[in-house]
């Protein structure tokens, strides 16, 4: 294997923009290694590799560090981010850490504007690296988890981090334009992420298809070639946004038939489900009064609870039984006696009789679709009663498939 010794070899700094949808600019970016040696491009991770002594890899990356820093320090003015991915060997011993620590505060970039990459897998087994990043954050840099959601994502150690940024790995993003179910997922874990108090930037968008994802998933920050690619001088924020700005036209255009759609399929919901209740109040039987919400083709079943939560008879179906369609969940079918006094749309019924309650999204434990439950307190011969009925997501609202 060929060698490149630190003092042969010519470094670059390439960045590429990191772009904040809500804001509608770039606000940071990353800088990305360019060597060579006697004119012959190196590819940057055989320069690093080649110095497999871990003290000399952890000069080498303090060199790329420092010209990575001198090099925004020229080129890139205002309050932007630098986001620099530092090597594990810097982080692998807190006197090393400390190292890069001097030399970043020596920079004259303020501490508040650099960004430390650390990657998510490193963090599985090394408290070393956890302490080291402790002392980034006390001295004012910002940390961010890059490539989370490759591999086993350690979600415990990633909250004890307290990262500012979380970028999610572009394999995420690539599963999430062919799959509902992984976009579904992506939404969520953007959602987790700003749980724990960090932004999340989506890494990898290369084609409309993946802005338009990465648009849907309520990501803060977005990267990757469709956004603009590595350069001395990258896209600016004019080109940058008029490329993004088309394809949030299209989303809007796409979300707003979507809406209308999931408006209309609700409210004939609506409709028969108070058309069931006063049915319901007025003496009919239970299946009858039922008829007008099982006619509905995005109706799943009805079902009937007392005053404490607890269901009164079984599942009226609007298709074929449950244990018959899907036999693997044939043991949770018969739901007559369960009790579901600690689902929301019971207690919001209960507490507000006579009001209509639509729930949010949830899984459904009889036969695990995605659904929304419409219910209502209504009495029945003086006795006060929970009408329920499951309706499927309207795919606007991102959970069906």
């Amino acid at each position: 294997m060929r060698s490149y010794p630190l003092s042969n070899l010519t470094l670059h700094s390439h960045f590429q923009p990191i772009y904040s949808l809500a804001h509608r600019r770039t606000v940071g970016v990353e800088a990305l290694l360019r060597a060579e040696q006697a004119g012959v491009a190196i590819p940057p991770q055989q320069a690093y590799l080649d110095h497999d002594d871990t003290q000399s890899r952890h000069e080498f990356d303090l060199r790329v560090s420092t010209e990575h820093i001198r090099h925004f320090a020229a080129s890139t003015p205002g309050e932007s981010w630098l986001f620099l991915n530092i090597d594990a060997s810097t982080l692998s011993s807190l006197a090393r850490t400390q190292a890069l620590i001097s030399m970043l505060q020596q920079s004259g970039v303020p501490a508040a504007r650099v960004v430390v990459e650390i990657l998510e897998h490193a963090l599985e087994a090394d408290e070393i690296l956890i302490a080291g990043s402790r002392l980034l954050r006390e001295a004012g840099f910002l940390i961010a988890i890059d490539d989370f959601g490759t591999g086993h994502s350690n979600l415990d150690r990633v909250c004890l981090l307290e990262p500012d940024l979380i970028k999610f790995d572009r394999n995420l993003l690539r599963s999430a334009t062919k799959q509902a179910r992984t976009r579904n997922l992506l939404t969520k874990l953007v959602h987790l992420a700003h749980e724990i108090g960090a932004l999340v930037v989506v890494e990898g968008v290369e084609t409309e298809a993946d802005v338009l994802v990465a648009l849907e998933s309520g990501c803060d920050l977005i990267q990757g070639y469709y956004v603009a690619r590595p350069a001395l001088q990258p896209d600016s924020d004019e080109i940058i946004t008029r490329r993004i700005d088309t394809r949030w036209d299209e989303l809007m255009v796409r979300e707003l038939m979507k809406r209308k759609l999931a408006r209309r399929q609700i409210e004939l919901a609506r409709q028969a489900f108070v058309q069931s209740a006063i049915a319901l109040m007025q003496g009919t039987s239970f299946t009858d009064a039922a008829q007008p919400m099982l006619t509905l083709p995005d109706v799943i079943r009805c079902f009937l609870l007392d005053s404490t939560g607890r269901q009164i008879g079984r599942n009226l179906n609007t298709r074929e039984a449950p244990s018959r369609a899907n036999p693997k969940f044939a043991p949770l079918a018969d739901t007559t006696g369960a009790v579901w006094s600690r689902r929301p749309y019971f207690q919001h019924a209960i507490d507000q009789p006579g009001v209509l309650y639509m729930s949010e999204p949830y899984l459904s434990m009889t036969d695990t679709r995605h659904c929304i439950t419409l219910s209502m307190a209504i009495e029945i011969d003086e006795d006060l009663h929970v009408l329920c009925a499951d309706v499927l997501v309207p795919k606007t609202m991102g959970l069906a498939d």
